[in-house]
Order: C-alpha cells, then sequence, then structure tokens
C-alpha cells in the first residue's frame, strides 16, 4: 500500500485558475474582464445545480481580485468560508458583520463566501442584509446557492447574479479524458460518456463516479 494519501479526483484535479473551470466560460470570461477592469462589486450571487462550479469560481476569483496563488499563506487572513447549511444562526452572522469592519492585513479585499444562502434563518438574513446595505469598500461577498427562488428579493437586488449551467456531456467527457490520461487509466470514450451522461451536469458527481469505476476496474 502507498505511503501517500489518497485524493479523490474532486479535489485532486480541482481548478486552481480560470482556464481549468469546466463549462462556464460567459462566466468566467466576465468575471476575468471585471477584475482586469476594476470593476469589482460588493455583492455577488453564484447559483445553480450542485457540482458545477460555484464555490471554486467563488475562490478563484477571491484569490485573483487580491492577486494571491494558490498556495499563498495571506488567504486564509483574507477569504473566508461559511457555510450555511450548518452555521445559519443568527449568531454566525453577527461574527461575520463583526469581522468585516476590520480591514485586510494582506491584499485589497476581504472576501466572504456564504455557501447555501438560502439555509440561512429569517433573522440571520436580517442581520445580514444591513451589512449587504453599507458594506465597507474592502468587503466582497459571494453568495452561492442551488436554489436562488428562495433567496430575499432584497438580497437579490443588492448582488450581481451569475446563473451556472450544467455541464454539456461533451465538456465532461473531455475533463475525464484529461483527468484519465494524467492517472494512467485505459478508459473508453463510451464508458466516459455513460459516466458523463449519469452524472446529469454535475462534474462532481462525473469524477465520484469515475473514481468508482477505476477501483472496481
Amino acid at each position: 500500500m502507498s505511503d501517500t494519501q489518497y485524493l479523490v479526483s474532486a479535489r485532486k484535479y480541482r481548478p486552481q485558475d480560470w482556464g481549468e473551470v469546466v463549462g462556464q466560460d460567459g462566466i468566467t470570461q466576465t468575471l476575468k474582464q471585471a477584475i482586469s477592469s476594476g470593476q469589482i462589486a460588493q455583492a455577488y450571487l453564484f447559483c445553480g445545480p450542485r457540482g458545477v462550479g460555484k464555490t471554486t469560481s467563488a475562490r478563484i476569483f477571491a484569490r485573483a481580485i487580491n492577486g494571491f496563488s494558490p498556495d499563498d499563506d495571506a488567504l486564509s487572513f483574507n477569504v473566508f468560508e461559511l457555510d450555511a447549511a450548518s452555521n445559519n444562526k443568527v449568531e454566525d452572522i453577527r461574527s461575520i458583520v463583526e469581522q468585516v469592519r476590520i480591514p485586510p492585513q494582506n491584499g485589497k479585499y476581504k472576501v466572504y463566501i456564504i455557501d447555501e444562502v438560502h439555509m440561512l434563518s429569517q433573522a440571520a438574513f436580517n442581520a445580514f442584509l444591513k451589512t449587504l446595505e453599507e458594506p465597507p469598500s474592502h468587503a466582497v461577498f459571494i453568495l452561492a446557492t442551488t436554489e436562488k427562488h428562495k433567496i430575499l428579493p432584497t438580497i437579490l437586488s443588492r448582488c450581481q447574479i451569475f446563473d451556472f449551467h450544467r455541464i454539456s456531456v461533451p465538456s465532461m467527457v473531455s475533463h475525464l479524458k484529461e483527468i484519465a490520461t494524467k492517472e494512467g487509466v485505459n478508459a473508453s470514450e463510451e464508458g466516459l460518456h455513460v459516466i458523463a451522461a449519469k452524472a446529469d451536469g454535475a462534474l462532481r458527481d462525473s469524477l465520484s463516479m469515475f473514481d468508482q469505476l477505476v477501483a472496481f476496474a
């Protein structure tokens, strides 16, 4: 048995820059242009099905606007992630509200990524709204959700909204081919096509199935 810790493909091959994001070319191009022109909004909403690159794109965006590389230690002082599915109480949001006031030690922006934001309680939404209305210039919020219809209109109106779509089967097959080559796995195009079709547009699901079949074979 190898001493090297096993990493699932979804983590091992998680995109680290815009060129590696699969199937969201329109969104990545718009975000890159916004960064290059200095048009950074205070709040973004990334919505779409699971496993299509919302959180990954949020992390890349957070690094890019600060000029950090993926392995930069300063990243942890500028980028804060909250999973609203398990941290949805008003106290969780108040801790963010208190942090927001403090300017970043490194880089230009403090970025707050709130995943599954639709899971926040009504009280938490209300506590968050005031900060979203009048955020300090150094704060950028990126909200991610699979259920946009559950977000309050008052929140939606303060965000730039990006709709992530399901990954197409050809794009997914092409990505799986690249990973199979890197891993030294002999995979037929027909087999990869079946995986991509079964994944129903979720790249993360296709990578999980790929790992499972490699282990089986």
